[in-house]
């Protein structure tokens, strides 16, 4: 409950400062429509208390405020893990958090995703003394939560505590980590629950039309393979594939570990001394992954599903690494292009044409490469009208142009944002190990609302122009393909295209198709 307290304060605090940053950047846009400034009541708009005066605008915002990130004390312990401490005594939580770099789903043996997800999820679920229920009895007690999950690079564990049960804590934290069970038992049932989504995922072309433009666009690297795996993989997982995952990718001397709270330097060394310093080290052999080759032209992946009534689209292409140094600019970039409801791309796809609920666009940074995506749906009449809007503004972007109050909105947005998304200790310590795992300047959390700040008009316009053209590009589209295939092809005259029904989808095959004789199972059973 206390974490669940602390993400909804923030939650709330971080909505109040975009719908006051959104409002003064749509009042500065959109000049033509704001309403004349009166001190009569405006029936319309319901009853005005007596002596308020309504106001045409949002107030100009203030200068910004002062930010200090704290410093983390540092060690590495004799086998090799790193630990990070940022003390906060105004608050009684702790956060400690271990991220395991060479766990994530980019280790996944060779077409088997999955095993990387399974394995972290199975680490709450008993080990050599406990079981699952003693497990999660035993957080329960304490009032703290205790959460493993697997990532593109890394995998997570993270406990929330209070200082008084650190000890408690860090003894099941440990314990889950160092000694899992993976019994038959447990498995199945996670088994048998990850299936069932499966099967609700994999008949939703919201879910394939992701999957398959990841596939796409990483091409063969593990980077597009389904963390979760697929209905044919997660059939095949057993205990002694998770256990042969763990025991060769966890390591101490691949991980971080962080406390951010109410703790000291001193007892937080000393605690993960005594919880994680038998940890054994190990000789991780994790080559980078296969690196995907950027595709050149138009590519439009056509999946068909005659009974869908709407249409989703995915466009978009190779990105950034999360360390590439144009990550900052590219992130205010992004903002202005379709980062927020007030981008450009919302507001031409949903609050001026009216062709969808939402479109965003999004940079996926990783360690080792990244992709950039549009995502949105409309109806299945308006699908060449949407999509040609999105290439069109992509196009229209890249060329850089921008605005001083497209800028400035942008800026102030991602640097007023950052303090209030950095508050809680699990916050604090999630920062604290984005920037060891991704080896950034030791200063980076602390110069992060002025890096932003900083980014200048020209930065813009080179990473609109280097990452946005729409002549390369990978777009899928899901839908009732019967409806709007020959419009797009008279719209798209010169794209590559590739026509696979919904039916016959599979996420692994390197095509994207299944086996003629498999063709009647359901989508990606493999």
């Amino acid at each position: 409950m206390q974490r669940v307290w602390m993400r909804g304060i923030a939650i709330i605090a971080m909505l109040s400062l975009a719908g006051m940053v959104a409002g003064k950047a749509a009042a500065q846009e959109n000049p033509s429509h704001e309403e004349p400034a009166s001190s009569e009541p405006q029936k319309a708009t319901g009853v005005v208390p007596p002596g308020v005066k309504l106001e045409s605008q949002m107030p100009a915002a203030g200068s910004p405020r002062e930010f200090h990130f704290p410093n983390a004390a540092t060690k590495t312990l004799p086998n090799g893990l790193r630990v990070f401490v940022v003390s906060d005594h105004s608050q009684p939580a702790i956060a400690a958090s271990l991220l395991i770099l060479s766990a994530g789903t980019i280790h996944d043996p060779a077409g088997e995703p999955g095993v990387a997800e399974m394995t972290a999820n199975m680490l709450t679920q008993g080990t050599a003394t406990r079981s699952a229920q003693q497990i999660a009895e035993a957080i329960d007690f304490i009032g703290g939560s205790l959460d493993a999950s697997a990532g593109k690079d890394s995998t997570m564990v993270s406990l929330d505590i209070v200082n008084k049960d650190l000890d408690t804590g860090l003894d099941l934290m440990s314990d889950v980590v160092l000694h899992p069970a993976f019994s038959a038992e447990e498995l199945d049932r996670q088994r048998q629950q990850l299936l069932s989504g499966l099967s609700v995922q994999y008949s939703d072309p919201d879910y394939l039309a992701s999957v398959i433009f990841s596939r796409v666009v990483y091409g063969a690297s593990p980077y597009g393979w389904p963390a979760e795996g697929t209905p044919g993989t997660v059939e095949k997982l057993d205990r002694d594939e998770l256990a042969k995952f763990h025991d060769a990718k966890y390591a101490p001397n691949e991980s971080l570990l962080a406390f951010a709270g109410d703790i000291t330097p001193e007892q937080a060394f000393a605690t993960a001394e005594k919880y994680f310093g038998s940890w054994p080290k190990l000789d991780v052999t994790s080559a980078p992954p296969v690196l995907p080759a950027a595709s050149t032209g138009l590519h439009i992946w056509l999946i068909d599903k005659p009974d869908a009534v709407q249409t989703q689209i995915r466009a978009g292409k190779l990105g950034i690494q999360r360390s590439d140094p144009n990550y900052i600019p590219v992130e205010v970039m992004n903002r202005i292009f379709g980062g927020g409801y007030n981008s450009r791309l919302n507001t031409e796809v949903r609050v001026k044409k009216g062709l969808t609920y939402g479109a965003t666009s999004s940079f996926s940074a990783h360690r080792y490469t990244g992709a950039f995506v549009v995502s949105t749906f409309t109806r299945t009449a308006t699908t060449v009208e949407a999509t040609k809007l999105v290439t069109n503004l992509l196009a229209t972007m890249s060329t850089g142009e921008i605005t001083p109050a497209e800028l400035n909105f942008a800026r102030d947005y991602l640097a007023g944002v950052y303090p209030i998304q950095s508050e809680t200790a699990e916050q604090v310590a999630g920062r604290v190990l984005t920037a060891a795992a991704f080896d950034l300047p030791a200063d980076y959390n602390s110069t992060y609302p002025d890096r932003i700040r900083a980014v200048t008009p020209e930065q813009v316009k080179d990473m609109a122009q280097r990452y946005l053209s729409a002549d390369n590009l990978d777009v899928v589209l899901a839908g009732n393909l019967s409806a709007f295939r020959d419009d797009l092809k008279k719209a798209f005259p010169n794209a590559i295209y590739q026509e696979i029904p919904f039916e016959q989808v599979d996420v692994l095959a390197p095509d994207l198709r299944k086996p003629a004789a498999a063709a009647g199972a359901s989508p990606a059973a493999r």
